[in-house]
């Protein structure tokens, strides 16, 4: 099918509007993916991301043991298979998370600005406590106090927790980019990272967010199989200026809903990753930063549009 002949503008609430930006993302081919940029922002495609990023974690946990290091890592949740294979091998070869100092970078909230509790089923914080903390032999497991997720005292002052514990920022930040770009719950055009410029945008820190309307339909996926008046409208969530003043960052790119693949997946993977760096699609300020965004074969493929006359 020929796109040519049927032509019409974007949705006017989709974050991206200049076409030639969406052309020459859409077409981008595979061997022009991997790139570094000159802030240290490399592209990798690999087959599976998810296992790429398990050993990176492991690695990082590794090197604060051996080297007997502070490292201050902000977490996404929830991430399951990562983090049972990042802590099983340290089980396994007797590493210990000592060092470890974990902020989760997102929690549920309410319309009233209140934090969901850890003990609430589908908390963020709750699952990432499981899934990482709780997997560690109990000798290897890091002080509970090392452990951080959001409450309702200290969405305040997350930011500078954040900075004060990692002497100036987040030695790591591990990410993945949703359905309208964000990272963690950086959405755009909501009032908490409402900014006249990009540079004011860089500068939002930690707290209440109202979520865009595409986020909250991704997340209603998880939330009763599609319920969408089962899932929360609000959140708490980093800031940009907390991905600013991490040290290093890692993404993974090879999440599939719905069953597989999609082009709007692909599209804004592509988008975060050479589209500009823009308050638009939050998650392109990593472009700004030094880091490894690992992305899968399926989601490097190419974006071929749907010939219905084949039906």
């Amino acid at each position: 099918m020929n796109r040519s002949l049927f032509d019409f503008a974007p949705s006017s609430w989709l974050p991206v509007q200049d076409k030639a930006v969406l052309e020459r993302c859409r077409n981008l081919r595979r061997e022009e993916m991997e790139i570094t940029n000159e802030n240290g922002y490399s592209v990798r495609v690999v087959p599976h991301p998810s296992c790429a990023i398990a050993i990176e974690l492991f690695n990082w946990i590794w090197r604060s043991d051996v080297e007997d290091k502070k490292t201050v890592i902000v977490f996404p949740n929830s991430w399951r298979n990562i983090y049972i294979t990042a802590v099983e091998m340290c089980n396994r070869y007797n590493v210990s998370g000592r060092n470890i100092h974990a902020f989760c970078m997102d929690e549920w909230a309410d319309e009233n600005g209140n934090v969901a509790p850890i003990s609430y089923g589908p908390s963020l914080g709750g699952h990432f406590m499981r899934e990482f903390y709780l997997s560690f032999r109990e000798d290897l497991r890091p002080p509970l106090e090392q452990m951080h997720y959001y409450t309702n005292e200290n969405i305040g002052y997350y930011s500078d927790l954040i900075d004060e514990t990692g002497d100036g920022g987040a030695d790591l930040i591990i990410s993945a980019t949703g359905w309208i770009g964000h990272t963690a719950f950086i959405d755009p055009h909501t009032k908490k990272f409402a900014a006249n410029s990009l540079e004011e945008f860089l500068e939002l820190k930690a707290g209440f967010v109202d979520n865009h309307r595409l986020t909250i339909i991704q997340n209603s996926g998880g939330f009763g199989s599609g319920d969408i008046y089962h899932t929360p409208c609000y959140s708490v969530s980093i800031g940009p200026r907390d991905v600013m003043h991490a040290r290093d960052h890692l993404e993974c790119h090879d999440l599939g809903y719905c069953g597989g693949y999609s082009s709007w997946e692909r599209m804004v993977s592509r988008l975060q990753i050479y589209g500009p760096v823009c308050m638009e699609i939050p998650a392109s300020i990593y472009q700004l930063t030094k880091g490894t965004i690992y992305v899968s074969e399926d989601m490097a493929a190419p974006i071929e549009p749907m010939d219905l006359t084949a039906f």
